[in-house]
């Protein structure tokens, strides 16, 4: 039936958690140099009148500890968001299963509503 398609095409609750992790990792990855000198910068110079960029911030992280400077405290970052996201993007699939399937139910309904009032 037409109720099988909708299965087929969306993700199971471990793929849907699984993507939902690599995502949320790679985000991370990528904003968390950004997100921490920003943080660095209000901590450090709060109301200064004269204060580094965040690119400054960025850049003296680089020199001070390498790359791995810009990444420094990112464990606890990715525990907590990782494991939300993965969550969030499995509900998020499953309600959209449960929609498509009473979408596609009131389709049907309205279908074989017409086809009956027809003859």
């Amino acid at each position: 039936g037409g109720g099988r398609k909708v299965v087929d095409e969306s993700l199971s609750a471990a793929e849907a958690f699984f993507l939902g992790m690599v995502a949320r990792v790679i985000a991370t990855m990528l904003t968390y140099p950004y997100l921490r000198a920003k943080v660095m910068l209000q901590s450090t110079y709060g109301n200064a009148k004269v204060k580094p960029t965040i690119p400054q911030m960025i850049s003296e992280q680089i020199s001070e500890g390498g790359v791995w400077g810009l990444y420094q405290g990112i464990g606890p970052e990715l525990t907590r968001g990782v494991f939300s996201a993965a969550l969030m993007m499995m509900v998020k699939e499953r309600i959209g299963v449960m929609v498509r399937e009473l979408i596609d139910g009131r389709e049907q309904q309205q279908l074989q509503q017409r086809s009956n009032h027809g003859r």
